[in-house]
């Protein structure tokens, strides 16, 4: 059977157009790249969806690495620097002696063969994209090369024995912010206590011990912090913000940096938001088909505000960028106000916010209505004069996209009214609501069938008579049963039903009425849904949304 060009199984899968194929075959013409190369480099595809086409074109699994952590066992098989050389990451060891690899290009049959003599054991050939690839192997071979935790227990027995031994703080900092990216760490904390220093690291939504320290560092560890994040290392009464820079074998990251006075001196939380990624599919954040085709709808909107909410860290900025991919960039001048910048849409325009010298949302949101937009998109609206530009720009003929900090989303409605928007300027402005959170996924590795708790399944409506799946925990999963996040979302499009409740001032309850008589799936539906497709657990839909 003949092979089908990658263009066209990108285009059968819904992530790009015929527009787009025709423009990367132009730009294809000029620079000789493979159509695959043009594509990601103009950000109209990404690697990861090259990757999962290619799996079904040459019949080999797809296998997403940014959930996976390579066993000890498996790198060993495999010299580094022929797994960096043709670009071959050796993932775990079946229990059948069969060895787990990922490759970026499956029909070289030369590489597999390669593997299999090299590692003196049979492969099993993945597909993955080779960005993740080249990123793993760095990542983790690092970390066979540099074992990271062995060095900080040499300072924790150093300074045991003697406290006032003498350390290196920049050090010591520099291997927990890599010890916390291998480990795909949120948050760092650093957390005084009156004998130690404990350190926790947010993975999948969920803090979990790291490293508990003598007190002795504390000081040293603090002030580097403090200097790094450009705060006042003085000041020790007050809670202070600070920001840095950090980049470890390629990968960059803004780090945000909160500090809090404690019973115990400073407690310290870093951010990590990674710098640099390209947008992903709507699919492959976790929406189905049907929330698709409604956010599908809300983008096809000429003008208006469709609005994103949900907690810190709930994927809000990384769905808008999703959502932007929706539209035919090559048709639509789209400009963007981030803080920071983390992701790449190379079509898109994008700017950085810096309030300290007055470049705020509000004033982006001013200057883009110069630059004859077609889609404006600002981080966040966290204040009056945001939201007041906000519908100015919606008023104005433009779509414009943003998020709000909001439990659900019929409450956004109201933290607008709170924020000065009038229900005549909400009725006329308002198109879509879409709130969201992350939920952990079963580890696919040790998933098994389990009986819930029958209260938990009668307090969600789910049947008892059904099969329901949980992680067992294995090393793959740090033996905590589940591997890496998906969304679960709640979607109003605003109709002229919503709209007549929106110009009368109409009271929670009422939107809450009309939202059931239309049958709109709530974030609870939505992660019921997901635990009778077995992707996650009814104890784990409990901790996120009650």
């Amino acid at each position: 059977m003949e092979k089908k060009p990658i263009g066209q199984l990108l285009k059968e899968k819904g992530f790009i157009s015929e527009d787009y194929i025709q423009f990367a075959l132009l730009e294809q013409k000029a620079t000789g790249e493979k159509l695959g190369e043009v594509l990601v480099r103009t950000g109209l595809a990404t690697d990861l969806e090259i990757a999962m086409v290619l799996a079904e074109q040459s019949g080999l699994p797809f296998l997403d690495l940014s959930e996976i952590s390579p066993s000890q066992e498996a790198l060993n098989k495999v010299p580094p620097s022929f797994a960096r050389k043709y670009e071959v990451l050796p993932i775990r060891i079946n229990p059948d002696r069969t060895l787990e690899v990922a490759i970026s290009d499956p029909f070289n049959f030369y590489l597999i063969e390669a593997t299999s003599r090299v590692s003196g054991l049979k492969v099993a050939p993945f597909v993955s994209a080779s960005s993740q690839i080249k990123k793993t192997i760095e990542k983790f071979y690092y970390f066979l090369e540099n074992p990271v935790e062995a060095q900080i227990s040499t300072v924790i027995e150093k300074l045991k024995i003697n406290p006032q031994a003498d350390f290196d703080a920049e050090d010591l900092l520099e291997k927990l912010l890599i010890l916390a990216i291998i480990k795909r760490a949120t948050d760092l904390h650093i957390t005084p206590t009156e004998k130690s220093v404990q350190i926790h690291l947010r993975i999948d939504g969920v803090l979990e011990p790291l490293i508990v320290f003598p007190r002795a560092i504390y000081g040293k560890l603090v002030n580097v912090v403090k200097i790094k994040g450009q705060m006042d290392i003085a000041e020790t009464r007050l809670p202070q913000d600070g920001r840095m820079q950090f980049s470890f074998l390629g990968e960059s990251f803004d780090l945000r940096i909160s500090s809090i006075r404690t019973t115990f001196g400073e407690n310290l939380v870093l951010r990590f938001l990674p710098l640099g990624a390209y947008a992903q599919h709507l699919f492959y954040l976790g929406f189905s088909n049907e929330q698709i085709e409604l956010i599908r709808q809300i983008m096809g909107s000429p003008y208006g505000m469709f609005l994103v909410t949900g907690p810190t860290g709930s994927g809000k900025t990384t769905t808008l960028f999703a959502c932007l991919r929706i539209l035919n960039l090559l048709e639509k001048n789209v400009l963007t106000a981030e803080d920071p910048i983390e992701y790449r849409l190379p079509l898109v325009r994008q700017t950085q916010v810096h309030e300290e010298i007055g470049y705020t949302f509000a004033k982006a949101i001013r200057h883009f209505l110069r630059q004859d937009p077609d889609v404006i998109m600002v981080g966040e609206i966290r204040d009056e004069e945001t939201a007041q530009m906000a519908v100015r720009a919606s008023l104005t003929g433009h779509l414009f996209l943003s998020t709000v900090h909001t439990n659900d989303a019929l409450s956004t409605i109201f933290r607008l009214r709170d924020l000065g928007i009038s229900p005549d300027m909400l009725s006329s402005t308002l198109i879509g609501l879409l709130a969201q959170r992350l939920i952990r996924k079963i580890c696919p590795y040790c998933k098994e069938e389990y009986k819930p708790d029958p209260k938990l399944l009668k307090y969600y409506g789910l049947p008892e008579n059904y099969v329901y799946y949980r992680g067992r925990g294995c090393e793959s999963c740090r033996f905590k049963g589940y591997l890496g996040r998906t969304v679960i979302a709640e979607i109003f499009y605003i109709d002229e039903d919503f709209i007549k409740l929106l110009s009368k001032d109409a009271t929670f309850p009422e939107f809450l009425e009309l939202a059931k008589s239309k049958n709109i799936k709530f974030l609870k539906d939505d992660a019921k849904r997901k635990v009778l497709e077995g992707i996650t657990t009814v104890e784990e839909i409990k901790r996120v949304i009650g």
